[in-house]
Formats: C-alpha cells, structure tokens, sequence
C-alpha cells in the first residue's frame, strides 16, 4: 500500500510516496487500518499545502531568477579595500573639520578627505545617482569615487524595488526618555498584524533561543555544513547587518512558520553615531548610522514582549530597549556623540533606508546573497 506524504521542502510543493513493508496481504480489519491510515496523511497532506499556499513567501528560487539577478559576487580579502555602487544619503563637514557621508548599501559612515572625490560624491547626492566607491571598511575611509556608466546605472535601476515607508517610529533619547515602554509589542503596533499562515508569537524563551541557536550556528566563521543556502556573515559587523536582517526573517518565516518585522535604529544627522564594542568578535569598535535585525513578539511570564534577533551583537533574543541602549557605548564613539536618535519598525520586506523614513525591498534576495557572499570570508577586526 502507498500513502501520499507531504514533505515541507522550499516551495512545499513535492509529494513523496512511501511504500509500507508487510501489507501485500489484506484482512477486514488490515484493510480498516489502510483506510484509516491513508485518510490521516491525505489530511495531513492537504493541511500543510494549505499551509503553504497561506505562507507569504517574499523570495525566489535561485533556479527562477533573471540573469540579471543571479549572485555573481566572490567572497573579499581581508584588510584589502573593497567597491562597491552606493547612493549617497547625506555628506557633510563635521565639527573636526572632517568631511563625512553615508549611504543607503552601507550601515558604516565614512570619512573623506581627497578634493576630487568629495567632488564626485557632493555631485552624485545632487544629482540622486548612485556612485563607484573604494572604501576601507576597517578604517572608516572613502578612497575613491567615480561617476557610474550607464549601463551600471541601468543594471542598479532594475534591481530596485518599490520603495516602502510607514510603520512606527519614534525620536527617542535614552538619557532622559524610558524607552522600556517600547519592550511593549502593543504599542508598537506589531502584536496583532500577523502575515497569514504565519504564527505572530513565540510560546516561550526555549523555543525562542532554540531558533537563534539555530540561526546563529548559519555564522560563516563556523565551518559547516550549513543548512541554508548562504551561510550568514554575523563574524563581520562593519556592515551587512540588512542582509543578516533579511536572511534572518526568511528562516524565521519559512522554517520556523513565525511572523517577524524589522527594527531600524538610525543616529542621524551626521554628529550623532551608533557605536558597540564587538565583544564576540575581538573587542574593536565598530559605528553604524544605521543598523537593522529582525523583530519578534515573545511570550514571557510578564507577557508578550518585544524581542530583536541579532547573533552579531549578542548569545541570546533580547529585548529592544536592551539592543537599543547597546548601540551608545561612549568608549567606541570616536569624536561623535553615541546616540541611537530615532529608531522605526518596518515590515520585513524593507531591505535598507533610502534616509529615515524609506526603505528599498530585496526581493530577490540578490543583495542580501551578494552580500553574504562578499563578507563570508571577512572578520570584524582586523
């Protein structure tokens, strides 16, 4: 006899037949059994592709991309400067006299000091086109920037999603403001707007650090084998937190069935900065203008809570205003001021900020695979 199995694979589409041993001859209660047997996994069947159908999966296989969306990207050396195209979201003359920008693909701010090249980039926010920039992550520093061909910009264009806003953000100061009221997913808005077919609360801390166990054992300085498709590149915090963020949510989704968002914290205008000590990875400091790790809801003993899911900064889920307050050590702000100004929850498919208020999606997964590839091999300090 043969009974339909639904094995829960990437797309839940296959169905696998499995043959039972001993039951080639048949009594009326063996039969019984059969029947009975076969309506359990033809339910069971049908209940998780019905799952799957409700389960809202934002990527693509890598078999059904364009060629324009295929990974090409090779992991980079250590210490040596990297390139990449970026958008310019603000640059600046700081206090010191030093020049700083940022940009929407990198969580880092950087400083430059060469005439031309700030030139180039002054020129290229202007305009609202993407850049060529060499930059040393390790250092904080732009080495060159050159105007993009066409054709380059045409490729960056058609990778661009649609741009999303709303959700909730505040302006906060952790000096003066209690910002424990944010552990709060109701006031948030983020407890009761489940994506259909997924689950919005995690029953308890075991399961919750079950998961990060698992996510976190993805890190590319483990050696595998890795069970997702990229490992994910927590080793190297410079940047990357938005593909971290966006693989993250996938496995929270898609293996795990639970709903997730993303949290955005920002230290913006440019006199401000996001500053962790790297304590699992060396101890060197490390700034961000912004800095991004998915969202979850989390049933604890004094109720459901907001917790963020970042294996790069710490062992276990943590509540937000515990991530948030870890984003301002004054040892590692340089000549800034450490200061998260404003943070903001999203929707998962926001990918990285255009400023404050609008996010690229990555729907394809392109940036977020690029990216992992890029970093794997790549250690926070040096």
């Amino acid at each position: 006899m043969y009974f339909a199995i639904c094995v829960l694979h990437q797309e839940c589409r296959r169905t696998y037949f499995l043959k039972l041993p001993g039951m080639k001859k048949y009594t009326f209660k063996g039969m019984k059994l059969g029947f009975i047997l076969s309506v359990i996994a033809l339910a069971g069947t049908v209940a998780v592709i019905d799952s799957c159908k409700k389960r809202v999966c934002n990527d693509k296989p890598q078999s059904e991309l364009k060629a324009s969306e295929q990974v090409v990207a090779q992991p980079l050396q250590q210490n040596a400067p990297q390139s990449k195209i970026a958008t310019v979201v603000n640059i600046t003359t700081l206090p010191t006299g030093e020049t700083d920008v940022i940009f929407k693909e990198l969580a880092e701010p950087f400083t430059v000091s060469d005439a031309s090249t700030i030139t180039v980039l002054k020129n290229a926010f202007e305009q609202k086109k993407p850049v060529n920039i060499t930059f040393d992550p390790w250092l904080g520093a732009i080495r060159r920037a050159t105007a993009v061909s066409d054709n380059e910009l045409k490729q960056y264009s058609q990778r661009r999603g649609v741009a999303t806003g709303g959700g909730f953000s505040a302006q906060i100061d952790t000096r003066t403001q209690n910002i424990d009221v944010y552990n709060d997913p109701q006031a948030l808005g983020v407890l009761n707007t489940t994506t259909t077919g997924l689950t919005n609360v995690i029953p308890d801390m075991a399961t919750a650090q079950l998961i990060f166990d698992y996510i976190t054992h993805q890190c590319c300085a483990l050696p595998g084998p890795y069970t997702i498709d990229y490992c994910i590149s927590f080793q190297y915090c410079q940047d990357g937190c938005y593909a971290r963020a966006h693989k993250m949510c996938w496995v929270l989704n898609n293996k795990y069935n639970y709903a997730t968002h993303k949290i955005f914290s920002f230290a913006y205008p440019s006199m401000y900065t996001l500053s962790v000590q790297a304590q699992k990875w060396g101890g060197c400091c490390i700034r961000w203008w912004y800095h991004v790790a998915p969202l979850v809801n989390i049933k604890t003993p004094a109720g459901v809570r907001a917790y963020v899911f970042d294996p790069a900064m710490f062992n276990q889920p943590v509540l937000l205003a515990t991530w948030l307050h870890a984003q301002e050590n004054p040892v590692c702000a340089g000549s800034k001021i450490p200061k998260v100004t404003s943070f903001k929850i999203q929707p998962t498919s926001s990918f990285w900020p255009n400023d404050t208020s609008t996010f690229d999606p990555d729907p394809t997964y392109y940036y977020t695979n690029s990216t992992l590839t890029s970093y794997s091999s790549l250690k926070t300090c040096p």
